[in-house]
């Protein structure tokens, strides 16, 4: 397991053997440090072929709006072009930082090629995602 970053903002974590980075978000995040956070998980993807992303979101502050266009509209066919296959959530007790974590993926599901699913507990997502990981790994 390689750490890439952890600060005050977020660790971020490379399992190669599982095909996995996680993201663990420490709180609000600002707009520039949000965007290039995701542009640093998305060289990690790329670099090491990953395959699941389980992002720790319970500590993460609110997205803001243009965050999420930007996610949407940008970095969501970026992260599709990648390869990424599954992405597990840990739900914020943020309401707004859920909510917007929620419409974001409700505005892709329609064209995104890799699921996405929320989890209220860290061993439940990672369970997912290792139990996905097997059926696309045959």
């Amino acid at each position: 397991m390689d750490i890439l970053r952890n600060d005050d903002l977020v660790r971020i974590e490379v399992d190669a053997t599982r095909s996995m980075v996680t993201t663990e978000w420490k709180g609000y995040v600002p707009s520039p440090d949000y965007r290039a956070i995701l542009m640093q998980l998305l060289d990690a993807v790329t670099k090491n072929e990953l395959r699941l992303w389980l992002s720790i979101s319970t500590h993460m502050g609110i997205i803001l709006r243009s965050d999420e266009r930007w996610s949407v509209e940008v970095y969501t066919p970026m992260l599709m072009q990648a390869g990424l296959r599954r992405v597990a959530v840990v739900r914020s007790a943020d309401f707004f930082s859920q909510t917007a974590s929620e419409r974001m993926v409700d505005a892709t599901a329609d064209y995104v090629p890799y699921k996405v699913e929320f989890f209220n507990s860290i061993g439940t997502a990672d369970g997912w995602l290792m139990q996905e990981l097997k059926t696309f790994a045959k």
